[in-house]
């Protein structure tokens, strides 16, 4: 079995920012730039250390995932065989990192292995973000349907009864626009607190 042997690749401008979405390529290659599409569809290991954020929209406010370089301008190629030339013919490489024998610099697995430990930290610390914004803009949502909920539904409602176990008892008595109304926020609640994990938060609502 031959040994990694990771070298350091200048990268074109642009290169580094994602690729096209292609349906037909795997959920781990979803996001991955145009430089790591060219090299791995000719063959090659590359591996570019990244990290991922949100941002929102300046127009529609939508999140959108992005995801940046580490280090801007350059990626890591795992060459085994040494074929230096072959991997200077893929679109968007410019040159190699050069030592100070003016040869390509090659780069431990050790190093490697420490970027790769990075992105992972930073990936998951990322994941639990995402999560909890989610977990927040769900609560958000929730309290905004219940609000809708008690400007229609009549006054008096008992401490232990749901507010949707209310509207669904009222809903009958209630003119057909209203009902529509009141159907379509129950819809909406029931969605949001459908998982087992916030089955408990529903008995509140």
């Amino acid at each position: 079995m031959s040994r990694s042997r990771w070298y350091a690749i200048r990268t074109a401008p642009g290169y580094q920012r994602m690729a096209a979405v292609d349906e037909r390529l795997p959920e781990s290659r979803r996001m991955e730039s145009i430089i790591e599409r060219n090299c791995r569809k000719d063959g090659f290991d590359i591996f570019m250390p990244s990290f991922y954020t949100e941002l929102r929209h300046h127009r529609t406010k939508q999140i959108l995932q992005k995801r940046f370089p580490f280090l801007v301008g350059y990626a890591f190629v795992n060459l085994p065989r040494l074929n230096f030339e072959e991997l200077r013919r893929v679109d968007g490489v410019v040159c190699f990192l050069r030592g100070a024998n003016y040869g390509p610099l090659e780069f431990p697995d050790v190093t490697i292995e420490a970027l790769y430990f990075a992105e992972h930290e930073r990936r998951q610390a990322f994941l639990y973000e995402q999560h909890c914004r989610k977990e927040n803009e769900r609560r958000e949502q929730i309290q905004h349907l219940r609000g809708q909920l008690r400007k229609i539904l009549p006054k008096g409602r008992k401490a232990r009864v749901s507010m949707v176990d209310q509207a669904e008892r009222a809903i009958d008595s209630l003119s057909p626009q209203i009902k529509e109304r009141v159907q379509k926020i129950i819809s909406e609640l029931n969605s949001l607190t459908a998982d087992a994990e916030v089955e408990n938060l529903r008995q509140a609502v």
